[in-house]
Parts: structure tokens; sequence; C-alpha cells
């Protein structure tokens, strides 16, 4: 078994955005292909947000893999299943994160939860054993305590997040690996006690299925 540490990882912050560019069509394909408005700029490696008609991808955070023209390859997006990805109704815009911002003086304490399933009573008049069946995904929420005061490089920027009301993307990185995803965000910023030492915390509440990506 191998086991990936946590050492050394960073947390950053969407702190720019460009503009939308129309996203005319989305294919059906092991690897979804986005065909983008003209002039859209978009190169390979660009991390992008996409806003969908398919549930499953909008909100996503997505690097762009090989560009030819206006069709551009949504990396690491099956989109191949006509059941969860309706013919046709993918389209919507895209947005390149230009810029993001490194949060620092994070401890290693951090932690996430979620992920699991509401639980809804299926139970009919008949039964012996009350029924459970899930429902909807519960969101992923992860809590990263911080030596506090907020250093100020980035202290502006998760409060515009956490007051905007918005989903903002994150982007962890372990090594070369990195992992995208989009949340609304909370900021903490009266603090508390850990162990004698004064924390601060941030948490980050997942609207979408995190992006990775191995290098």
């Amino acid at each position: 078994m191998s086991a990936l540490r946590t050492v050394g990882l960073q947390l950053a912050i969407a702190s720019t955005y460009g503009a939308s560019k129309s996203m005319t069509a989305v294919s059906n394909a092991s690897t979804g292909v986005a065909t983008l408005a003209p002039s859209h700029g978009i190169t390979e490696g660009d991390i992008m947000e996409v806003t969908s008609g398919w549930k499953r991808l909008n909100n996503r955070i997505v690097r762009a893999g090989t560009v030819s023209t206006n069709d551009v390859n949504l990396e690491g997006q099956d989109t191949s299943s006509t059941s969860n990805y309706p013919a046709g109704e993918g389209t919507g815009s895209i947005r390149e994160i230009t810029a993001w911002t490194t949060i620092t003086g994070l401890r290693p304490d951090f932690s996430n939860s979620g992920g699991g399933y509401e639980q809804q009573d299926g139970t009919e008049i008949d039964d012996v054993r009350r029924i459970v069946v899930p429902g909807l995904a519960e969101p992923i929420v992860f809590t990263f305590p911080f030596h506090w005061p907020a250093a100020s490089g980035w202290q502006s920027v998760v409060e515009a997040a956490a007051r905007g009301g918005t989903p903002v993307a994150f982007r962890i990185s372990i090594g070369a690996k990195r992992v995208y995803g989009n949340a609304y965000w909370g900021f903490n910023n009266s603090f508390g006690n850990n162990g004698g030492i004064a924390v601060g915390s941030i948490q980050l509440s997942a609207v979408v299925d995190e992006t990775y990506y191995a290098s």
C-alpha cells in the first residue's frame, strides 16, 4: 500500500477570473470536448470554471487539455454517458482562473466531513423493520485551522469570498499533485484555543466533486 503524506500541503483560493466565454457544445466522450466561442484565449494547461446544463459538470474546476482552434478537451471529465450527460444539454460557459492566492499559516490538523447520504424513511406499513433509503449526497466540508491572526496577504481575499455568497474555486497542492474544487467559503477570524495556541479557521463547503490531477 502507498500512502500520500500531507506534509507540505498548500491551499490556495482563486483570486482573479477572466471573462466568461460561451460554450456552445460539449461532446459525449471519454474526455469531453467543449466548443468555445472564437477568440476564447484558452491554451493547454489553463484552469477553468465550467458552467454547464449538465449538473455533473456544472461548477467543475477543470484543466484544459489539447486545444484545437475552438475545441478544448476537458481533461479528466468523462461525459460519455448520455444518461448522466444528455446529448446537447451541456452548453453553458467557461471562465479561466487567472490568479491564485496561497493561504499561509495553516495548521496540519485539517479535516473533512460529509460525503454520505441523507437518510429517507422508506418503511411500509407491513414492514417489521424500519427501512432507510439514501437521499441526496451530503456536501464535503473541509475545515482548515490557521495560526491566528490571519496573514494580511490572503485575509482580504478569503473574507471577500466568505461574504460574497457564491462559490469560489480552491486548489490543494501536494507536491506535483493537484486537487481543484469549488466551494462556499467560511472564515472564522475570532480566535480560539488549541492546546495553548491561538487559532482561527477556514471552512470550505464543496458544491461539486473535486477534480484530481496526478501531475
